[in-house]
């Protein structure tokens, strides 16, 4: 973990503001971040009224959502310790957003009580995808010995446009394992499983994912940028993600770098995708006859977009001087994009998450790292901590299944 701060500078603070949300969901936030902790201490941690506390952990506890583990030594009296019951309720999570599908089972507190990854062969049609699925799901739960009937729900990961579920494996999209409606596919799945089912871009999934995983507090904002087949950003203000009217919210690919730059399928110019993405490192790289060797990468035969970009990093980290200029320039621009959401939204830490980002960590963690350094000196005037995920690759299955739990917990 990198933190960008100059130590002369003065910090300024303001005062913690508790989550948003009902009592309910704040006192869920803080158990699940805190662990073992007092009535007394939840009412200092949310800013409700300890007759609030009092009140909604009665009925928590009544549900068999919270349970009570011992006492807290202290001066006085002893305090009742409460925590989230780690069996009280659970959920699936499905990232279908790359060639690998990933099912989590996850509990209340973020743990992941099982995983399982397969690949699903090609199929365009929803009904045969769900029971598929479905049959996968089965098996996650037979082998975790988890009680079916603590499952609330399914979360569902897509990173396609327009709603719809696109999993590509070739560099231009002509070959596609999955192509199917979203809410489609949603519709399938809760009637098969007879759950409901949740559906979330990856980068979301992936921002609440590394909130639940990291058990960051409510009151720090953040966003986790998601490099994949294309870029994403994943934001948590104040422990809420921001989606947006339509889910929407979050296209950072779409940032403008180079107003005169190339035309974007969105309509725009010089979109970071159409810049910087993957597919234009891999583009750029297939096209260059010293990059293309130092990757492996083969003009006539194309592999899938995650593949041949964790190729090119590969050759990059391991000496590659042309491949190392194509990222250095691709990071370049990542990192300008950065500091503009940085100051749109106040935040203070950046995580960087998905297999592009773990394929080359370093490279973008260092570029947006030292853009960082003279604007949280002079600008901001507080550190802002960029950091690699050290669970991009269940980030988004997780967060799924933790946006299901949250949404069927805090009714």
């Amino acid at each position: 973990m990198t933190s960008v701060e100059d130590p002369a500078s003065p910090v300024v603070t303001t005062p913690r503001r508790p989550a948003r949300g009902g009592a309910r969901e704040r006192l869920l936030d803080a158990l699940r971040a805190a662990g073992p902790v007092s009535r007394v201490e939840l009412a200092a941690r949310t800013g409700l009224t300890e007759a609030s506390v009092s009140t909604t952990v009665k009925r928590l506890l009544a549900e068999g959502v919270v349970v009570e583990v011992g006492q807290s030594r202290t001066a006085g009296k002893p305090r009742t310790l409460l925590q989230l019951d780690p069996g009280g309720r659970t959920a699936v999570g499905i990232d279908l957003a790359t060639t690998t599908v990933t099912y989590v089972l996850t509990s209340q507190t973020g743990g992941i009580l099982a995983r399982l990854t397969r690949r699903i062969a090609p199929t365009a049609d929803a009904a045969e995808l769900a029971s598929r699925l479905a049959r996968d799901v089965d098996r996650l739960l037979a082998g975790s010995g988890t009680d079916r009937g603590t499952c609330l729900g399914i979360g569902l990961v897509w990173g396609g446009p327009d709603g719809g579920l696109l999993r590509r494996t070739g560099r231009d999209a002509e070959v596609s394992t999955v192509v199917v409606d979203a809410d489609g596919l949603r519709r399938e799945l809760t009637r098969v499983t007879g759950w409901p089912v949740l559906v979330e871009n990856d980068a979301t999934a992936a921002a609440v994912g590394e909130y639940w995983v990291a058990r960051l507090d409510a009151s720090r904002s953040f966003a986790a940028l998601y490099l994949g087949g294309g870029l994403g950003a994943g934001i948590v203000l104040e422990g809420t993600a921001l989606r947006g009217a339509r889910g929407m919210a979050g296209e950072f690919g779409h940032v403008c770098v180079e107003p005169d730059g190339p035309a974007c399928r969105c309509g725009g110019r010089g979109c970071l995708e159409v810049v910087a993405g993957p597919d234009v490192v891999v583009r750029r790289a297939v096209e260059d006859p010293q990059a293309r060797t130092e990757a492996g990468l083969d003009e006539t035969s194309r592999r899938a977009l995650s593949t041949e970009f964790a190729a090119v990093a590969r050759a990059a980290r391991t000496g590659g001087s042309a491949c190392r200029v194509l990222l250095d320039e691709s990071a370049r621009h990542v990192a300008a994009a950065a500091e503009t959401l940085v100051n749109l939204l106040d935040l203070d830490l950046l995580v960087l998450t998905g297999p592009g980002f773990a394929a080359a960590p370093g490279i973008y963690s260092t570029a947006i790292t030292d853009r960082f350094g003279a604007a949280s000196s002079r600008v901001w005037r507080r550190p802002v901590t960029v950091t690699v995920s050290s669970a991009a690759a269940t980030a988004p299955a997780v967060g799924a299944a933790a946006l299901l739990l949250q949404e069927r917990l805090t009714r």
